[in-house]
């Protein structure tokens, strides 16, 4: 005959604490990426401001939505000209995409920071920078383009995905604490 199966004893028993923190341990660790790669996505220099004082000097600065950088810092001696890129879109062959650029002695430095498929927008921010450089003593320049609403839709999908797993982690470490003090209440009694 076989022989009987022992009774689990209670150091056998699953804690209820222990699964839950187990829980809240997989559930964070799954938030980490998402915050991460969230934040990341958020901060996609998207955003291209081109500020040039009266009689220079000219700043290029690229930014996101959590942080700004200097690109170029140039004197109007040093910027000979601004062209037009015209290139194809990758996705669909027969549109043209244009990005007005600068020509310096540093090199060459794009005003865009995203190819734009309305070719007057373009047109228009190249006529800006040259007749500023046709007369750079009259006014200051300012030209800014901002493609960050992309990054926007993407960074805060993922960093909300990520925040709303931190706030379940939360609320699963403070259930395991709830369980740890009845199983201590129930163990002691």
């Amino acid at each position: 005959m076989s022989e009987p199966i022992p009774a689990p004893s209670d150091d056998d028993k699953p804690l209820a604490s222990r699964s839950t923190a187990i829980g809240a341990v997989a559930f964070f660790i799954l938030a980490v990426p998402f915050m991460v790669l969230g934040l990341w996505l958020l901060d996609g220099k998207s955003r291209m401001d081109f500020r040039c004082e009266a009689g220079g000097p000219c700043t290029l600065t690229r930014s996101g939505w959590l942080t700004r950088e200097e690109v170029a810092k140039l004197p109007l001696d040093s910027i000979q000209s601004v062209k037009l890129e015209r290139s194809r879109s990758a996705r669909r062959k027969s549109v043209p995409i244009f990005r007005p650029e600068l020509v310096t002695t540093q090199g060459k430095f794009p005003l865009f920071a995203q190819w734009a498929t309305d070719e007057r927008e373009a047109i228009a921010a190249k006529e800006q920078v040259e007749r500023f450089l046709a007369s750079p003593n009259t006014d200051a320049l300012e030209v800014t383009r901002d493609d960050r609403r992309s990054s926007l839709r993407v960074g805060g999908a993922f960093t909300g995905v990520g925040v709303a797993l931190l706030i379940f982690t939360t609320w699963l470490a403070f259930r395991s604490r709830m369980h740890r003090r009845t199983e201590r209440a129930a163990s002691s009694a």
